[in-house]
């Protein structure tokens, strides 16, 4: 007899979360809540869904998160830049540019591939890296390379960016929405309670085929979240970071 397979929903992302409620929500309207007897905690569930919904969006639907995901665009696109320009400079055989090259290359390789960190790593990184790329004794070897415009540039969306994300941090504070942990409090139990109900019925072997299916089906969602999450707790183990996503306000 096959069950609802245990999921921790705690450690599911924000978004992982809704999805997989939402999938939840689905499968059951096509079951209905009546074969499990689940009515009145579906229809609580079905409120509560859509205030997660309401809470996700409040970050979701600002233009300043638009306008910061654009100026980290670019200003991972000028880091780029700079990048290729040291490693074709490295190749032109020209002695004073090469050394020159080879110096920026040794500070570049300090700060890695900053653009695979967190929004405030990258920005925190950035502004290391342009601060040492601006010092006296670096100044000689950014000009000799002709980057001194570009490494200006990148100053100056490493800065437009903290402003962008300063301005989002303020209009966020300011919304009385956005407890997105609270609302997730209400999701669980009923969620549970509804789980619980179709586990017993199986367990007094009174599925149907219907009933069959839905359990499948949730069963191999379960599954691929579960994967998910196992592959994220290895990186973190291992020290790897995952690409960074787009903050949720919580």
């Amino acid at each position: 007899m096959n069950k609802i397979l245990n999921l921790l929903l705690y450690k599911l992302r924000n978004g992982e979360y809704f999805q997989f409620m939402s999938d939840f929500k689905n499968l059951l309207d096509v079951l209905t809540p009546a074969a499990i007897h689940s009515e009145a905690e579906f229809a609580d569930f079905d409120a509560a869904l859509t205030r997660l919904d309401d809470e996700l969006r409040v970050d979701q639907g600002s233009v300043l998160t638009q306008e910061i995901q654009n100026i980290d665009l670019d200003r991972d696109n000028v880091w780029r830049a700079i990048d290729m320009r040291i490693n074709a400079t490295l190749l032109c055989t020209i002695q004073e540019e090469t050394e020159a090259a080879k110096r920026l290359r040794r500070l570049f390789d300090l700060y890695g591939d900053i653009r695979r960190l967190s929004y405030n790593e990258e920005t925190a990184g950035l502004t290391n890296l342009t601060g040492d790329l601006a010092k006296r004794e670096n100044t000689g070897f950014v000009n000799t390379c002709g980057l001194n415009v570009w490494v200006s540039r990148l100053t100056e969306l490493n800065e437009a960016f903290k402003a962008k994300q300063n301005e989002r941090d303020t209009e966020l504070a300011n919304k009385n929405s956005g407890n997105v942990k609270a609302v997730r409090v209400d999701i669980d139990p009923l969620y549970q309670l509804m789980v619980e109900r179709v586990n017993a019925l199986v367990s007094l072997n009174m599925q149907t085929p219907e009933m069959e299916n839905f359990i499948r089906e949730l069963n191999q969602k379960i599954k691929t979240l579960e994967n998910t999450l196992a592959a994220r707790e290895g990186h973190a183990s291992s020290g790897e970071e995952d690409n960074p996503v787009d903050p949720v306000v919580e």
